[in-house]
């Protein structure tokens, strides 16, 4: 495994992917156009701006393809959540995406949690990062950590390691840092209807299924989805915000809790590498909807 100088360079702590063997051709296939931990800094103009375009905000194309018109700033810290590494210039999204972590916050407050430590949303018109993510172009996404707060600003600037929820070696969840605060957490998210989707690593949501009841898991953990890395933070995405008719929304998540063969396919041994398999494409950025071209170069 690669290990980077900084946690938050590329995607918070790489760890190796390790998908079900069903999904690994698949899973390549897609994320082909960027490489697997973004250790390389990609040339992107998108990086380079540094304000958001005016007008009314649009998310247009998908979360790993598209940009935002009219993003708005998350303020660094407010009732219930703190923004990390403003430096980065990744505070930025949909008036959805501020409304909801302000949801989020205030449920957090009222639980005396600790606030949120929210950190990449997007940047000022989205787009590809030059390192990092390949989704979070159009303002619908944000990562938080499963450990609240508070921290002080200069410690918000400069985290380097926050805590994984897996025991050591990444072979089974820590129950003393993944809780009752850590699954509230995710539950005041997937309960709110913007949510599409939540991130967590197939170790969590293993947990989950083990440990709730029928007919919570029947309520909110279908939208919570297993997933490789995301073992100190979550990632939620919301549903396409009303007026962005050139937003692309995922497809449906699958009906039921997730709770079946799917997620035991992550814990299947992987096939072992084919000798004559061809050559994984050179990683390039997307080519984004031709509408991006004006939120590039608005003034």
């Amino acid at each position: 495994m690669i290990a980077p100088a900084l946690w938050f360079q590329a995607l918070w702590r790489p760890r190796r992917l390790r998908l079900p063997p069903v999904l690994a051709i698949v899973f390549l296939a897609a994320l082909a156009p960027l490489p697997a931990v973004a250790q390389t800094r990609y040339d992107t103009p998108w990086a380079d701006v540094t304000a958001p375009s005016g007008g009314a905000a649009r998310a247009i194309g998908g979360p790993s393809r598209g940009c935002i018109a009219g993003a708005r700033p998350l303020a660094a810290e407010g009732e219930g959540f703190q923004v990390l590494r403003r430096w980065r210039n990744r505070y930025y999204g949909h008036p959805d995406l501020l409304a909801f972590l302000t949801r989020l916050g205030k449920a957090q407050a009222a639980a005396k949690f600790g606030p949120l430590l929210i950190g990449d949303m997007a940047q000022p018109r989205g787009g590809p990062m030059a390192t990092g993510h390949r989704s979070h172009q159009t303002g619908i996404d944000a990562d938080i950590l499963f450990t609240p707060g508070p921290m002080a600003p200069a410690a918000r600037e400069s985290l380097t390691a926050p805590p994984s929820m897996l025991l050591p070696g990444g072979k089974g969840v820590d129950l003393k840092r993944f809780g009752p605060t850590q699954v509230a957490m995710l539950r005041h998210a997937a309960r709110d209807p913007a949510i599409a989707r939540i991130f967590v690593n197939f170790h969590l949501k293993k947990r989950l299924c083990q440990s709730l009841p029928p007919a919570e898991r029947a309520e909110w953990l279908g939208k919570v989805r297993p997933w490789a890395g995301h073992d100190e933070h979550f990632h939620i995405r919301l549903h396409c915000p009303a007026g962005s008719a050139q937003c692309e929304d995922q497809d449906p998540i699958p009906a039921g809790d997730g709770c079946d063969d799917s997620l035991e396919a992550w814990f299947r041994p992987a096939p072992p590498p084919d000798p004559n398999a061809p050559k994984p494409p050179k990683p390039r950025l997307p080519v984004l909807p031709a509408a991006c071209d004006a939120v590039l170069t608005a003034k």
